[in-house]
């Protein structure tokens, strides 16, 4: 059954300690900057984060946004971005702008044609969502991550990163998204309202978004309740019983936006396979320890609740994703809280005694997860990022 033969399925279950220049260069600078971001808890600032920690000097947070973004802005290759700079070049020197193309669920052309009315280079429209996509992530985590510097590291190896240039309009949707991080967490009359503006905007760059209104409801209770459970066990259950239960999914998303997914034979062919369960695993790992330190999780409130609640839901979708990776693009909502929780989970939730320990297994952890998933930035080329590489080897 594809559930039980889905633990090995990405680089072909091996670890990969095999470096490419540009890989070395991320992993180089990701140290560099954690170590800055270390560095500048020393110069506090006076303000308290959205979990009312101290917030390192803003250097800490500054440094990774110039350094991701250049990055992933300054990339020719990976994923989509092939097609998204082809078919930017092929447009015409004119295109139409106008707020109705917002409305009408239009907005990634809206930005593709307004950039395209001012030049021809697909690399400015490649930037511009790069900045849109990473620049509001970093800044949550700045606000409400600790440590930082761990908030940096799993960035990287997490996949935030690599999975941006792999799906570059979903992590801007997931952008939007994060804006209204402030009504998700307010317990206030009318925060739903505040943040389904937030939803309904990302929405307009990528419909799967709309998810989000659903988990707002679902996330918003006490932790370690049974349904938290439930979902879980029902995610399982999705995936061994999915062949039985694919003819109906698949008259279901006939009548969605994602109907070439139900002709196409995605899920029929044989083509696209799942993705690995050691995703789920990992995914599962803050929960369980959350689960033995929870006396110490109070200390986060409400928001707690809802990080860990996010949590959950977070390991089910892997779950279900390793009958087809096609459902992990759901997580990709919930991946900054996911790397919230956990700094939270290994540095405050543990003893004190302990933290060394689980900060040190955690690092290791998400480094021997970047080397096992197949993240693609070994296939990252630039004409612009160092494109004089060949001079290092």
């Amino acid at each position: 059954m594809k559930f039980f033969e889905s633990f090995l399925q990405e680089r072909n279950g091996m670890i990969n300690f095999n470096f490419d220049f540009y890989e070395i260069v991320v992993w180089v600078a990701t140290i560099v900057m954690c170590l800055i971001a270390v560095a500048a808890r020393s110069l506090p600032l006076k303000a308290r984060g959205g979990l009312g920690q101290p917030l390192p000097n803003p250097i800490a947070v500054l440094l990774p946004i110039a350094f991701f973004v250049s990055f992933a802005g300054l990339r020719k290759t990976i994923g989509d971005t092939f097609f998204y700079m082809y078919s930017f070049e092929n447009l015409p020197d004119k295109n139409t702008v106008n707020i109705q193309m917002i409305l009408d669920g239009q907005m990634y052309s809206f930005i593709q044609n307004l950039i395209r009315n001012f030049t021809d280079d697909p690399q400015v429209l490649i930037f511009v969502c790069a900045v849109i996509a990473l620049v509001p992530p970093l800044i949550i985590l700045y606000i409400y991550s600790a440590p930082f510097e761990l908030s940096i590291f799993l960035f990287f190896a997490y996949g935030y990163l690599g999975g941006m240039m792999d799906g570059m309009r979903q992590y801007m949707a997931a952008a939007i998204l994060l804006f209204g991080t402030r009504f998700l967490f307010s317990l206030k009359r009318g925060s739903f309202f505040k943040y389904a503006i937030f939803v309904l905007l990302a929405a307009c760059m990528h419909n799967s978004a709309l998810i989000m209104l659903v988990v707002f409801f679902v996330v918003r209770r006490k932790a370690w309740k049974m349904s938290s459970y439930i979902i879980v066990l029902g995610s399982i259950v999705v995936t061994v019983a999915f062949d039985a239960i694919l003819p109906s999914f698949l008259n279901a998303l006939k009548e969605t936006s994602y109907e070439g997914y139900a002709n196409n034979g995605w899920f029929t062919d044989g083509k696209e396979g799942g993705s690995s369960l050691f995703r789920a695993i990992v995914a599962a790992a803050p929960i369980v320890v959350a689960y033995l330190n929870r006396g110490r999780m109070n200390r986060l409130g409400h928001i707690g609740d809802i990080l860990i609640n996010m949590a959950f839901l977070n390991a089910a979708i892997y779950i279900v994703a390793s009958y087809n990776w096609i459902f992990a693009r759901l997580a990709i909502y919930l991946s900054v809280y996911y790397i919230i929780l956990t700094g939270w989970v290994v540095t405050y939730a543990v003893k004190p005694q302990d933290r060394a320990i689980y900060t040190t297994g955690t690092v290791i952890l998400f480094f021997l997860f970047s080397r096992f998933m197949a993240y693609q930035i070994n296939m990252y080329q630039s004409d612009y990022f160092l494109p004089g590489r060949k001079l290092f080897r």
